[in-house]
């Protein structure tokens, strides 16, 4: 297998094994929400705790995130265990995602959430960034029919 395929396997396997943990994260969240009064990760709420108004708008994301996790974690399931790199699903996938988190750093930045809780907002951004280089890979491969 050349270095370029090997590179893009890796990260789509990175990509899939991300996007497991982040259904995981927003089912723990999900449970956690409906059962208790606690705010989890990863919406963990600024000094002030989130504003009413702020609830419709993380739930929205939510939602768009997981069509996007579904997507994303069939893809990678599609190119490892049938070796075939769906490069639409990927980029449609991707762009839900990376818009997704844009959208998300706009909300959550601005409000302290991310100065109160700078080891989990981070972390969650450098977990994020071999994903815009798999979206680059993506979008830079010659278009299949």
């Amino acid at each position: 297998m050349p270095r370029k395929e090997r590179t893009a396997q890796i990260l789509i396997l990175y990509y899939g094994l991300l996007q497991a943990l982040h259904l995981l994260a927003l089912l723990r969240a999900g449970i956690l929400l409906l059962t208790t009064p606690k705010i989890p990760f990863p919406i963990l709420p600024p000094p002030t705790g989130w504003q009413a108004q702020t609830w419709p708008f993380l739930l929205g994301l939510a939602g768009m995130d997981v069509i996007g996790i579904f997507l994303g974690i069939l893809f990678a399931i599609r190119s490892h265990f049938k070796g075939v790199v769906d490069q639409k699903m990927g980029l449609i996938s991707l762009t839900i995602f990376i818009s997704g988190a844009i959208v998300f750093a706009a909300g959550t930045f601005p409000s302290g959430a991310w100065s109160k809780h700078p080891l989990a907002y981070w972390s969650m951004m450098f977990m994020f960034i071999p994903c815009l280089f798999l979206y680059f890979k993506l979008i830079t491969r010659p278009m299949e029919n």
